[in-house]
């Protein structure tokens, strides 16, 4: 069965839509704070460096979605980071993830990024193999302490 999947930049009427598929991976987090973050990203003078794109299904339901900014590498010139990344899918979320890997890759070239990284949570092991079953590779460790 085809499964037609559309992406395109999170737009501000779906922020609290998309919080749904935020929910998922931090269920603690208060909605403002998520409409906070995802408008800071899709508006103003930042947004041509960051954003938030968003994996709609044919039904035009949101399913997937990553938030990513553009910083500087020593190695590569400029690096696409993907610090979120969230899919969903009742019936098969492979799709989902393949949108999502396809979109991070061509958002990477399009802002001229010599390389893409996408950090994950300790929770998303499903998400870290299928990434590396396609070809990306681990690179480091994140290590992080509150402030």
């Amino acid at each position: 069965m085809d499964r037609a999947l559309s992406v395109a930049n999170l737009r501000r009427p779906d922020i609290d839509q998309a919080f749904a598929l935020i929910q998922a991976l931090y269920p603690d987090l208060a909605p403002e704070d998520w409409r906070a973050f995802a408008l800071s990203l899709t508006e103003g003078v930042l947004s041509r460096q960051c954003g938030i794109i968003c994996v709609r299904n044919a039904a035009n339901y949101l399913c997937g979605l990553f938030v990513y900014h553009v910083e500087p590498s020593l190695r590569c010139g400029q690096a696409l980071v993907v610090d979120l990344l969230a899919a969903l899918d009742v019936v098969n979320v492979e799709p989902v993830m393949q949108a999502i890997l396809e979109a991070v890759r061509s958002t990477a070239t399009r802002l001229q990024c010599g390389i893409a990284r996408v950090r994950l949570s300790s929770q998303q092991a499903a998400f870290a193999r299928f990434l590396a079953e396609r070809g990306l590779r681990l690179e480091g460790q994140v290590l992080s302490t509150p402030i």
